[in-house]
């Protein structure tokens, strides 16, 4: 039987140290190991990036502050917003300038189906009404284009800043959005919408339109933080004369808005019954 050639004898005072060696690393190991079987393992380090706060970039990111423009600049309307809900159109309109509907358009005010609103069919809810709801609202601006970026369904809508106009059959093919054109005036963001799809609602209460509205928008800053917005309505179908409402918009701490999916675990569309005019508005 061959035998095991060691490269030191077991004899010797030198290879006693070295196994008393071994026998007192393998105990503290087993030692250690048992106290962190023990013990629950220590969270990792926090990021260095979160315990410094944000830091400030560029002018046009929407974290900026509004510091004014430079002279001749149109202003930064960049920046996440939020104005309190607005369910009846009416009640935001400007003095002396109220809406007043047509025989038509009263018909189909007092008689409109609630239980056919596009949002409840989860539809966009067009220019004016994506404006008025409980939702916050992005503006990303450049020197091209306006775009604005909702909480709801992540619906955008894009405003061509340019110099171009409508184009020739822009009301052939209507958009719940709308085709949308703006202009500065000094400080102020004019936007004209045309061709808006008519299956939209104006507001909850259930003012409606025809595809002949032509919108009218003013955004300016009031101050760094108060974003303000005029809304012309002019639709001689529904609308007797042209009537101008007022929103306020307040900006928000952030540069992020959340995802909003309306179908995602619904099921009241199967319990809607028709409701009518006055009796499916709140009080």
């Amino acid at each position: 039987m061959p035998r095991l050639s060691l490269p030191w004898s077991p004899s010797s005072r030198w290879s006693r140290i070295q196994i008393a060696g071994w026998i007192l690393f393998a105990a503290s190991a087993a030692v250690l190991l048992t106290r962190n079987l023990r013990q629950p393992p220590a969270p990792p380090p926090e990021a260095e990036s979160r315990k410094s706060a944000p830091s400030q970039h560029s002018v046009g990111a929407w974290w900026f502050t509004g510091a004014p423009a430079p002279a001749g600049e149109p202003a930064d309307l960049t920046g996440v917003w939020f104005g309190e809900p607005i369910a009846d159109l009416s009640k935001a309109a400007l003095p002396g300038q109220e809406m007043v509907l047509t025989p038509f358009g009263k018909q189909r005010y007092e008689t409109v189906d609630h239980s056919k609103n596009p949002t409840g069919q989860c539809l966009p809810p067009g220019p004016v009404r994506i404006m008025l709801m409980m939702l916050p609202m992005m503006i990303v601006q450049r020197s091209d284009i306006v775009l604005f970026l909702s909480e709801y369904q992540r619906t955008y809508r894009m405003i061509y800043t340019d110099g171009r106009g409508h184009d020739p059959d822009v009301k052939d093919y209507p958009e719940w959005m709308g085709s949308s054109v703006g202009h500065w005036e000094k400080d102020t963001l004019v936007v004209d919408t045309v061709a808006i799809n008519d299956r939209s609602w104006l507001d909850v209460w259930g003012h409606e339109h025809s595809d002949q509205l032509h919108l009218t928008e003013r955004f300016r800053l009031v101050d760094p933080d108060t974003l303000e917005q005029l809304a012309t309505f002019e639709d001689p179908v529904f609308f007797v004369k042209p009537f101008t409402i007022r929103k306020v918009m307040t900006r928000q701490i952030g540069d992020r808005i959340l995802d909003s999916a309306c179908l995602e675990n619904e099921k009241d569309q199967k319990n809607l019954v028709p409701t009518f005019g006055a009796e499916g508005r709140g009080r």
